[in-house]
C-alpha cells in the first residue's frame, strides 16, 4: 500500500507550490491579461460600434430633415411657377380678346363700308334700270 510519509509529503508539497508559483508567473497571469486585454477590446468595439450608431442615427435624422425642406421648396416653386404661367395665360388670353376684339371691329368697319358701298352702287342701278324699264314701258326716254 501507499505509504505517507512526512519526508514524501512535505517535498511534494514544496514542490507542488513552486510549481503553482512558475505556473503562475508563467500561464496564468499571462493568459489572464490576454483576457483582459481582449475584453478591453470587446468593450471598446461595442463603444465604438454605439458611438457610430448614434452617429448614423443623427445623420439620417438631419438627412430627413434636408430631405423634407427640399420637398418643401420644391412645392412652393411649383406653385409659384404655376401661378406665374396662369398670371401669363390669363395675360396672353386678354391680349387675344382684345386683338380678336380689334379684328372683329376691323372687319365689321370694312364690312358697313361695303355694304354702304353696295346700297349706293345698287342705288344708282336701280335707277338707271328703273328708267331703262319706264322708257321701255311708256316707250320714251325719261330724264
Amino acid at each position: 500500500m501507499i505509504e505517507l510519509n512526512l519526508h514524501v509529503i512535505v517535498p511534494a508539497v514544496i514542490l507542488i507550490l513552486i510549481l503553482m508559483a512558475i505556473l503562475n508567473s508563467l500561464l496564468y497571469r499571462p493568459i489572464l491579461k490576454v483576457l483582459d486585454d481582449r475584453k478591453g477590446i470587446i468593450e471598446g468595439a461595442a463603444g465604438d460600434a454605439a458611438g457610430a450608431v448614434r452617429n448614423m442615427e443623427k445623420l439620417n435624422e438631419e438627412y430627413a430633415r434636408a430631405l423634407q425642406e427640399a420637398k418643401r421648396d420644391a412645392k412652393v416653386a411649383f406653385n409659384e411657377a404655376y401661378d406665374a404661367a396662369l398670371a401669363g395665360e390669363k395675360e396672353i388670353l386678354s391680349a387675344a380678346q382684345k386683338e380678336v376684339g380689334k379684328i372683329i371691329d376691323r372687319g365689321m368697319g370694312e364690312l358697313e363700308k361695303s355694304v354702304d358701298a353696295a346700297k349706293i352702287e345698287l342705288e344708282k342701278s336701280v335707277k338707271t334700270l328703273s328708267l331703262e324699264i319706264s322708257s321701255k314701258i311708256l316707250g320714251r326716254t325719261l330724264s
